[in-house]
Order: structure tokens, then sequence, then C-alpha cells
């Protein structure tokens, strides 16, 4: 079934905090095409043949009604005026089946993922958790059991300042053998929540040109040049 544009909302991961770039009007991520190697014998009398070699990101566009008292526009300019660049932003396009639902951030030090690398035997009940060392504090998660085993974690809490890879112990639930080891983030992530359908992708915003016509209100279309791959995230189906 189709999904209609109205609702669409774009967010970014900008200064370590989640922003919404408000009351966008338009949007169109770019295309991203996979260059052409040629491949062809000297043999070859007719035609060409290519494998397919790496894709050349381009550039996403957003038209805005320009509002100078919307501080999320005046921020989408001050970033295309940056002169160091920086980094590519990670921003994320929240489609029409999720209205208002808003990534949220993976900060730098928290707990990222837990992955179950035996997962022992005799489990009658979900063991405790415990996450210790690694130099921060507050991460807490639950395990999850079926058959006996535990066969994965889920964080409740991804805690904060963590330097080192901390260590995960399970007690209780009358099984033995289970083990379990951390990630931790390197970097701020958006986290996307699987109740909204996304496409999320990477870049800088390259110019915020403002036209001025007549009996019109004054508008923009924001040039970003893309990084990599954009990835798009379905959202999660209800039973």
């Amino acid at each position: 079934m189709s999904i209609l544009t109205q609702g669409t909302q774009l967010y970014g991961l900008i200064n370590g905090t989640v922003r919404e770039i408000e009351c966008i009007t338009a949007f169109n991520p770019g295309t991203a095409p996979a260059d052409q190697i040629d491949d062809t014998c000297l043999s070859e009398t007719n035609t060409r043949t290519y494998k397919k070699g790496l894709r050349t990101p381009g550039q996403a566009s957003v038209t805005i009604n320009a509002d100078p008292k919307n501080e999320s526009h005046y921020l989408f300019w001050q970033l295309a005026e940056q002169v160091d660049g920086g980094d590519p932003i990670q921003w994320a396009i929240g489609w029409s089946d999720g209205v208002d639902i808003e990534p949220t951030v993976q900060q730098v030090g928290s707990i990222s993922n837990i992955e179950v690398t035996n997962g022992g035997a005799g489990y009658t009940s979900a063991p405790t958790v415990a996450i210790t060392g690694g130099g921060g504090s507050g991460a807490t998660a639950t395990a999850v059991v079926d058959s006996g085993s535990v066969i994965g974690v889920t964080i409740t809490n991804p805690g904060t300042g963590y330097t080192g890879t901390p260590t995960v112990a399970f007690t209780g639930g009358a099984g033995t053998g289970a083990a379990a080891t951390a990630e931790r983030s390197t970097v701020d992530e958006l986290v996307l929540p699987n109740t909204r359908t996304w496409y999320t992708f990477q870049a800088y915003v390259s110019d915020f040109p403002f036209d001025f016509q007549g009996n019109a209100v004054v508008t923009t279309a924001a040039t970003m040049q893309r990084s990599g791959s954009g990835v798009w995230l379905r959202k999660a189906e209800t039973p």
C-alpha cells in the first residue's frame, strides 16, 4: 500500500542532539549510481562490457519556506556556512506512517549491544544480568530465555561513561554456562524506533540559497552532499 508524503519529517544528529528541521516542503535524497568499470576485451568489435564499480553519492535537496524566526531553519543555514565543514551529519527522514515519532541518541560511552556467546543450559527462568567494569555506570539489561538457554539480552539502560568494555555476567535462573560480551558506542548515533519507516544517510549541508520572487514567500532549495550509502528501514509489522 502506498504512503502519503504529508507527515514526512527531517531529523539530524547535530552536536550530539536530535534536531528536526521543521516544516520542510519537499525532500529528495538524490542518487548514488554505481560507477561503470570498463571490462571490454580488445577482441570485442561491437559493444563494451562493464563491471559494477563503487557508488558515487550525489546531493540531497530540501525545500523550505525560510523563516528567520525558526531556530531550525537558522541552524540549517549555519551548517551550510561552516568554514571547516566538519564530519558528515547523520540524517533521518521519518515517513508519514509514524508522525512525530522521533529518533533518540546512542551517546558515546554507552552500551550499544550485548551479544550472547554461549547460551548455557538448564535455565528455567531468566537469569539476572550484571554489567560491571569498563569505567562507566548505570547500564542494565535483561536476559531472554528459550528452551533452557539464554538466546538474547535486551538493554534496558545503556548507561554512561564507559571508556572500556565492561564484563557481562549471568546469575540465577537455575542454569549455568551462559556468557555474553558487551559493545560500547564510540560515536554518537541516531537510534531509529521501528514504529516508523526511515531513510537515513550521512551528509554535510553544502548550500542554503534564498529565493525571492514576487507575491510569494521566501524559499530555499538547500543541498546536502551525501557520503556513503543510504539505508531504508521499514516499519515493524504488528501481528
